[in-house]
């Protein structure tokens, strides 16, 4: 009887390497190639990769903006999934952030948002610290002009998400960019391929690579955004796509 023991011990770990073994692999995570202002022809994309695509431009300055739509061709075999508008704030010119303004951009942001019928809107703004309560007018304004079933989405500078203020915001999906981090690189880099996430919850639903600055590794389980420095190619998609498989 005493001889049995050790059969079960191996017959249970040979049971345990079967299951591992059988286990079925993670599903590949949604694809969504960012379409910027520039001519992009992504007819090669293959079945089920989204795209986003930006479809306006704002920049704030003084007491007034500049508002226009894209203003180069997309060229593709699908609708796109998400319109993109970017904002931007010109910071050699004070700005005079009044609710009459505000109302202004909501109202040209939501404009912008309509001009390609999309499921989904993305605001790009980037700010210092000291204009945060502009975004943060802006998302709840847009929030507050969009029908309902339509999900709001932000990008964010990737330091944002290891801090405590975007909980709060009205959007459906934070989209933390592991790409030009600025002097925060070497550690948010260490940090994310070291196999930590982010300390802020709502940001663990997507996040944003660039083809041209691979990163090892990154949390699996959410959307990702795709980012290219130059118009997107057969070539730069899949050298990216192969990057993101290696995760799972």
């Amino acid at each position: 009887m005493q001889t049995s023991r050790p059969i079960a011990r191996h017959a249970l770990l040979l049971s345990l390497l079967v299951l591992a073994a059988c286990k079925p692999a993670a599903p590949a995570p949604q694809l969504v190639v960012w379409a910027w202002e520039r001519p992009e022809d992504l007819r090669f994309l293959p079945k089920g990769t989204e795209i986003a695509v930006q479809t306006g431009f704002i920049e704030l300055a003084g007491d007034g903006f500049l508002a226009r739509g894209r203003h180069y061709p997309l060229r593709t075999d699908q609708p796109p999934n998400t319109a993109v508008v970017h904002i931007q704030i010109d910071d050699s010119v004070p700005l005079r952030w009044t609710p009459a303004l505000r109302a202004r951009v909501a109202a040209a942001a939501l404009n912008l948002a309509r001009v390609v019928p999309t499921p989904r809107v993305q605001i790009d703004f980037e700010v210092r610290q000291s204009q945060r309560q502009i975004l943060v007018d802006v998302l709840r304004d847009v929030r507050a002009g969009l029908p309902r079933k339509i999900p709001l989405s932000m990008t964010a500078i990737a330091s944002w998400c290891q801090e405590d203020w975007l909980n709060a915001l009205p959007v459906d999906e934070i989209v933390p960019m592991l790409f030009r981090m600025g002097r925060g690189d070497p550690a948010i880099r260490s940090r994310i391929e070291g196999g930590s996430d982010w300390s802020e919850p709502a940001c663990r639903k997507a996040l944003a690579i660039s083809a041209d600055t691979p990163i090892a590794r990154a949390p699996t389980g959410r959307r990702i955004y795709l980012f290219a420095p130059r118009s997107w190619t057969p070539s730069t998609f899949d050298a990216v796509r192969k990057q993101v498989e290696q995760w799972r």
